[in-house]
């Protein structure tokens, strides 16, 4: 997830106090805490932060793949040391 939110924070640096910085700030907070997030106010992004968001979106459930398969792998591993 580090490259889309190295260029997310790259966009909210340059985009200080537009709504398109208010909305990726909050998805990202949302991702990171597992909170709610509305999906809909990703509509009303520009078409830059729009795609960014979808490049956090699709980083993020690769690298929750990534966990849940160690953890798996893990498990499978302390059940044959059992």
């Amino acid at each position: 997830m580090a490259n889309a939110v190295k260029t997310i924070a790259k966009y909210i640096r340059n985009n200080p106090g537009s709504s398109g910085e208010e909305i990726l700030r909050g998805l990202c907070a949302a991702l990171e805490s597992q909170e709610a997030f509305e999906i809909h106010r990703i509509y009303e992004l520009d078409k830059k932060a729009f795609d960014l968001a979808l490049d956090l979106l699709e980083e993020w459930r690769f690298d929750r793949h990534v966990v849940e398969r160690r953890l798996q792998k893990y498990m499978e591993q302390k059940d044959d040391e059992s």
